[in-house]
């Protein structure tokens, strides 16, 4: 497999069964800029967005927010996944803020597919409606994910993304659309391998049964492009086509012959007007020193020639002034934003009131912001940091150091989706296996336990598909001690413990059927079931360890809108529900009973709950302020709290169970991917799963 390869791209604009000529919107193709973040100089990017609307929308919207992702993806550092996050957050957020701020009048919803050709890897996200689909010598694969197009952009606060990874193959033909469903059968996909891109355009045109756009690239080795196949006659009406490929010399001469006849007249008339210019300018010579432009002598200059240096006289200046500034203006710059940063510093450390100290801490902040767009020094960074640990000090924020659990992590393509801990075990669901792996706390560390089986590993989950989330449960549990028990889509169980044999069970399912499970929680011999898409909460009794019998409903008279619930936390006697926008809701069940006789089942909800910032500037929120909760966990007493894992940072918020914010756990290194997943080991210790990779953190304080 080559070190590189590139793109051949054609967009496809479909409507009424035919190719259109016109680009469709929203579509893009595009290499690397000059000013790319450092870890993208290599990256291809492919995307394709779609809006709906119960409105007409602002012409050219679709391709702004294209564009303005696309500047996103190039711009971000770290991963792969997080820069594609970033290119769908500023699309999320834009359409968010129109939900928002039209009060119910228009409502957006936004569908994104993107891919990223990097060397000989494809990566693929996909939020909202849409779908990927390779074809390959004999196999037509379509990737596509019900839960990401069930959660369109615009809905909430963060972007829910669903990746795929797959090793790029030369001749690979990849089509990416924001449409959803199927559209043509696999031998017609499987035909477009022999095609050239503009006619596999117009043969899936004539058999889309609907309107599309999207793009359509092969995958061809560096320089490899014009070997693509071509039938014998090419079609009338070309869809609009583009080459993405690392930067080649001469492979847009057509392109740019095309831009030239274009703008032939436009050429003309500038080439009159620099002609114009130059008679002017001799002219003005001959004004200015008579006999200048006379017939010249053997040696002498020619008039051409002096005309050229009085209009290259200026440029030098300019030059010149130029190179003064950059040498001795930005370092009087930086000087000068660096004085008002020590300003400000030794104003904050006078003051005695936090908020006012607050207040020119963070100014000196913004000054050294400013400061460092004209250069960097050894007084800077000791200001910088003095700043940074201050503000760190009054918002109470740690950074600490993410130890990596195992070197080498779980594996390129690892999928690390559910974690579950207790004070000596840890256990991590690999959904891409899918695996559950078991680790033990030396003393000195954490090790994988070899001799763990479970899942596909053990003869009793031949039924078991991939499990959506993992739980402790206590001693006695099903295999009589501390264990593990993991539930599929379809309700199947699997309980797995340390050198036990696995067992397994089938959840009785609803009278109508799982929907969507999101996340389970084991508390009391009680299995909580979360599943949002059928608006239920399910209960399940242990009976001999075994989770069985018919499923009860944990509201048993009102119950709430659980839409956009993604996980669930249980106490001793509470229930909290965290959703896709960051709110959180907290129910309490109780059961009235006249001596063995049940009359009543109550459950009390607090919707939207408020999260309290008690530090100075701070205020209270129905949400985490600039952060994006995708997880929940519950630590037990004796200091009972909550922490929540930020999908944006990386990091793990601390709150009271009255919502109090305690601190902010931020990783000081870089993480191997976006984090995933999150577990509380007692006493303290926090796992955070990133890319493949488990992160833990000793003894919090």
């Amino acid at each position: 497999m080559p070190d590189s390869l590139e793109a051949d791209v054609a967009f496809v604009h479909i409507a009424a069964g035919a190719a259109r000529v016109t680009p469709p919107p929203g579509t893009l193709a595009q290499t690397a800029p000059r000013r790319a973040a450092r870890c993208r100089a290599d990256d291809i990017l492919l995307l394709s967005l779609g809006i709906s609307s119960s409105q007409t929308l602002t012409p050219g919207l679709v391709d702004h927010l294209a564009h303005q992702a696309a500047d996103s993806y190039y711009a971000t550092n770290g991963s792969v996944t997080a820069a594609l996050r970033a290119a769908a957050s500023v699309v999320n957020d834009h359409l968010h803020d129109l939900n928002q701020t039209q009060a119910g009048s228009v409502r957006v919803a936004g569908r994104l597919m993107m891919g990223v050709l990097r060397g000989g890897n494809l990566y693929l996200a996909q939020t909202g409606a849409g779908q990927a689909i390779i074809i390959r010598p004999g196999q037509v694969s379509r990737l596509g994910s019900e839960e990401a197009a069930d959660r369109p952009l615009g809905q909430s606060v963060s972007p829910f993304l669903r990746y795929n990874h797959l090793e790029a193959k030369s001749g690979d033909v990849v089509l990416l659309t924001s449409n959803a469903g199927p559209q043509w059968a696999d031998p017609t996909l499987a035909g477009v391998l022999t095609l050239d891109l503009t006619q596999a355009v117009e043969r899936l045109g004539a058999a889309s049964s609907s309107d599309l756009t999207g793009l359509l690239f092969r995958i061809t080795q560096p320089g490899m492009g014009a070997t693509v196949p071509r039938a014998s006659q090419a079609p009338t009406s070309p869809p609009a086509r583009s080459r993405t490929a690392k930067q080649q010399p001469g492979r847009s001469f057509a392109s740019m012959a095309a831009i030239g006849r274009a703008f032939g007249p436009a050429g003309q008339a500038v080439q009159w007007a620099y002609h114009s210019l130059g008679q002017r300018m001799v002219s003005l010579l001959a004004r200015m020193a008579p006999g200048i432009v006379e017939p010249g002598q053997p040696g002498s200059l020619s008039p051409s020639v002096l005309a050229a240096t009085a209009i290259a006289v200026p440029v030098v200046i300019v030059i010149v002034a130029s190179l003064i500034y950059f040498q001795r203006g930005r370092g009087e710059q930086f000087q000068e934003y660096l004085g008002q940063a020590q300003a400000a510093v030794v104003a904050a450390q006078l003051q005695a009131d936090p908020m006012q100290a607050r207040f020119y801490w963070d100014q000196a902040r913004q000054y050294l912001d400013q400061a460092e767009r004209y250069g960097e020094g050894a007084d800077y960074s000791m200001l910088r940091t003095l700043v940074d640990q201050s503000l760190d000090t009054i918002d109470n924020i740690a950074h600490v150091e993410y130890k990596a659990l195992f070197s080498g992590g779980f594996g390129r393509g690892a999928q690390l989706t559910s974690m579950a801990a207790t004070s000596s075990d840890l256990y991590i669901l690999d959904a891409a296996g899918p695996t559950i792996y078991h680790a033990w706390n030396t003393g000195r560390g954490y090790e994988i336990d070899k001799d763990f089986r479970c899942l596909r590993t053990s003869e009793g989950a031949a039924e078991m598909g991939t499990p959506v989330a993992i739980a402790t449960q206590p001693e006695p549990g099903a295999l009589g001690v501390d264990g593990v028990v993991a539930l599929d889509s379809d309700g199947t169980l699997l309980y797995c413990a340390p050198g036990q044999t696995p067992a397994s069970s089938q959840l009785t399912a609803p009278d109508t059927g799982f929907g969507r499970i999101e996340a389970i929680a084991v508390s009391n011999d009680v299995l909580y079931v979360l599943d949002a898409k059928a608006n239920a909460v399910w209960l399940y009794d242990a009976s001999g360890g075994l989770f069985s019998g018919a499923p009860g409903m944990y509201f048993a008279e009102s119950v709430p809108d659980l839409k956009g619930s993604i996980d669930l936390a249980m106490t001793q006697d509470e229930l909290f529900l965290l959703y896709q926008d960051g709110k959180l809701d907290r129910c309490q069940r109780e059961r009235e009973v006249a001596g063995d006789v049940l009359q009543s089942i109550r459950v009390d909800c607090e919707k939207g709950l408020t999260f309290q910032d008690e530090r100075p500037g701070g205020s209270a929120s129905d949400h985490i302020p600039g952060a994006a909760p995708i997880k929940i966990v519950y630590s037990a007493p004796p200091e009972p709290s909550l922490y929540f894992l930020d999908l944006l940072t990386g990091g793990v918020y601390h709150y009271s169970m009255r919502l109090a914010y305690q601190g902010l756990y931020l990783p000081s290194n870089d993480l191997e991917g976006e984090v995933t997943a999150l577990a509380l080991g007692p006493p303290n210790d926090l796992f955070v799963a990133a890319g493949s990779q488990v992160y833990y953190v000793e003894r919090l304080q």
